[in-house]
């Protein structure tokens, strides 16, 4: 069983160099889910992770989040080494309702404020979905291959 640190370290590949992480919440999923991810292999899989943002990355999306994340349509790396990083389609923003993003946050948030912003984008092949929420430190990862 891999510890959070080193499962930090092999998921984050699947993100844009910009978008830094300092962790990750717990273990987001079965170890059959969480291999699929790490090490795929020829067989369908899904699930999702959850990345905690680093203060660096909050803080560089607090002014202007769109332009932070223009150029961020890469991943940093290949998950295996006969395969090239993902490619990303341009980000969006939307405005969440605040339980959805509760349900997936470390903690309850006290802001009275019913919706809350998040960035998101997907593979150019539909198989997976960045989601970023700046106020809640939180980056989301989800793919179904």
């Amino acid at each position: 069983m891999l510890d959070l640190q080193t499962l930090h370290r092999r998921a984050s590949r699947v993100l844009p160099e910009v978008v830094k992480t300092s962790g990750l919440f717990e273990h987001p999923m079965e170890q059959n889910q969480l291999a699929a991810l790490l090490f795929p292999l020829r067989r369908k899989s899904s699930g999702s992770i959850r990345f905690r943002l680093s203060a660096g990355t909050v803080e560089a999306m607090k002014i202007r989040p769109m332009a932070y994340l223009q150029q961020a349509t890469q991943a940093r790396a290949a998950l295996g080494r006969q395969q090239h990083p993902f490619v990303y389609r341009a980000w969006r923003m939307a405005c969440l309702p605040r339980h959805w993003v509760e349900s997936v946050a470390a903690s309850p948030d006290s802001l009275q404020t019913s919706s809350v912003d998040a960035y998101f984008t997907t593979k150019t092949d539909d198989k997976a979905l960045v989601v970023i929420v700046p106020d809640k430190s939180i980056a989301l990862y989800f793919w179904k291959d």
